[in-house]
């Protein structure tokens, strides 16, 4: 029993050491590099949409491993390369060897990716005109079209709720436990406010991952001011329900907009 043990242990170790690098596996798979490709873009996307400035992130699911995903190294959205990005595991662990300096949030990411087996693709960040409806009870709904995957509202991640031993922290979700509360605060919604610090968006693709997250934050100002106005009139669940499926029909024609305007010179 103890042979068959080392010798497992030994192939493993051989196995991981000749893993296929993020490069190598772009040039064997076809989905693989167009994922890369669109992760790059997203980057890029999102930063000139405002949806992460200096900080944030974008991670997409491996299309040849689901249990793995990609992700840059810790650099600005907007210099994201495609030599920047690695491979996690679920539990937010650098494969391949690569020893980069990776994003302390990473776990944002493996932990909705690993509870969610219908999202493929995480954005994490800071907009602004998200945070007030972490901080007041305000609820962030959709009032219009465009936002209609926000449904009956964004819920909230508490993060003194499920840190431990201490319930002051630095507000990172720097660890597995962590990353794993944020999934169960998400449910099965698309889009989670994280109180004091930003929101964290999913979905099924890059793509509309993207979307979701430029329309959340649109909507939020939109709401904040609206409600100086007076009572918001907001979409109703069956409003909200109908309207996104028709609206998520078309988001390649904002992708191909966004896609123009970040591959022009500056």
């Amino acid at each position: 029993m103890m042979k068959r043990i080392l010798i497992s242990l030994i192939l493993l170790g051989i196995a991981q050491a000749h893993a296929a690098s993020v490069q190598e596996q772009m040039e064997q798979d076809p989905k693989v590099k167009v994922a890369i490709e669109e992760l790059v873009i997203a980057n890029h996307i999102l930063y000139d949409q405002n949806a992460v400035d200096g900080y944030g992130h974008i991670s997409v699911r491996n299309p040849a491993n689901p249990n793995t995903f990609f992700l840059a190294r810790s650099v600005a959205p907007s210099t994201v390369k495609v030599e920047d990005i690695i491979e996690f595991d679920m539990n937010g662990k650098a494969l391949n060897g690569d020893t980069r300096v990776a994003y302390g949030e990473r776990f944002i990411h493996s932990g909705i990716l690993k509870n969610r087996p219908d999202i493929n693709s995480v954005i994490h960040g800071h907009a602004p005109p998200i945070l007030p409806y972490g901080l007041t009870g305000a609820p962030l709904k959709p009032v219009y079209h465009m936002s209609s995957f926000l449904g009956e509202g964004a819920p909230i991640f508490e993060i003194r709720n499920f840190a431990k031993p201490n319930p002051d922290t630095d507000m990172f979700v720097s660890n597995v436990e962590l990353g794993n509360a944020l999934s169960q605060s998400m449910g099965l919604q698309y889009f989670v406010l994280m109180r004091g610090h930003g929101y964290a968006a999913g979905a099924d693709s890059i793509k509309k991952a993207v979307f979701r997250a430029v329309y959340a934050i649109q909507n939020a100002s939109i709401q904040g001011e609206a409600m100086k106005m007076g009572q918001v009139q907001y979409l109703t669940p069956g409003e909200a329900s109908i309207a996104q499926e028709t609206i998520e029909k078309t988001i390649g024609r904002p992708w191909q907009l966004w896609t123009e305007r970040v591959k022009k010179p500056q």
